[in-house]
């Protein structure tokens, strides 16, 4: 079994190859001395050489604790996260995006936000909270959540913000998770529906360096597209309750 004291952090990398040298960098930075704490980079069926950069930057930048999983053809956001949080061993485990909009290093004040939270309640789960994003994404993000809330009864808040990081023990619950960005709303509605508490951390949201943004993050077309599917991702969730 995986010690509840060992961290996973996945990371979900599609079309992202001239991030990979940035993000093994961060995290080698902050995951040093930290033996007990393992980063998975999944490789989410891309067009582009990221799994090769993935490969590469692994052993050049000598990251062991770091390792590669790969998704053959890509079945979307969702399906890549929860690909690579079955692989991982971890008795914690944490997700965050590989566009570095958000530090690497947010997954570590989250993990110590949920040791100091989680000694008395294991049902236990922190995330983050964007401070200094756009008025338009904000009023987006604010609709969404308001309509999530008011459908589903469950007190929402910065529903994609990353990181998000809980026990092994929720994936139980997880049963036929989405695959496309809509997995953060999920995993926080089943988190809610089974009495885990859920604690958020500040963020700062940064503009990329590399690539192209990917889910509402990207052109007009792109933000009313994940509306849409946000909006029949609630309306599924309140057939299921």
């Amino acid at each position: 079994m995986p010690s509840p004291l060992k961290l996973s952090i996945v990371v979900p990398c599609y079309n992202e190859e001239k991030n990979i040298s940035l993000i093994l960098e961060k995290f080698r930075e902050i995951l040093k001395n930290q033996n007990e704490i393992e980063l998975i980079l999944v490789d989410n069926g891309s067009s582009d050489s990221t799994g090769s950069a993935i490969d590469r930057e692994i052993k050049r930048q000598e990251c062991s604790f770091a390792r590669k999983v790969t998704v053959a053809q890509n079945q979307g956001y969702g399906f890549g996260v929860m690909t690579g949080l079955r692989e991982s061993q971890g008795g914690v485990l944490a997700w965050t995006h590989a566009d570095l909009q958000t530090d690497p290093g947010d997954v570590l004040r989250a993990y110590r936000l949920y040791q100091n939270e989680a000694k008395g309640n294991q049902k236990t789960l922190v995330k983050g909270y964007r401070v200094n994003r756009k008025i338009s994404e904000k009023i987006i993000s604010l609709g969404m959540q308001t309509l999530a809330c008011l459908i589903l009864h469950q007190p929402f808040s910065e529903i994609n913000a990353q990181p998000k990081l809980f026990p092994r023990e929720l994936l139980q619950w997880m049963n036929d998770p989405p695959n496309d960005f809509s997995l953060d709303l999920y995993l926080l509605w089943t988190a809610l529906k089974n009495g885990f508490r859920v604690f958020t951390i500040p963020v700062y949201f940064k503009e990329r360096i590399y690539g192209e943004a990917k889910g509402g993050a990207g052109n007009l077309r792109a933000r009313w597209d994940l509306i849409q599917k946000t909006f029949k991702s609630i309306l599924n969730l309140k057939q299921r309750a």
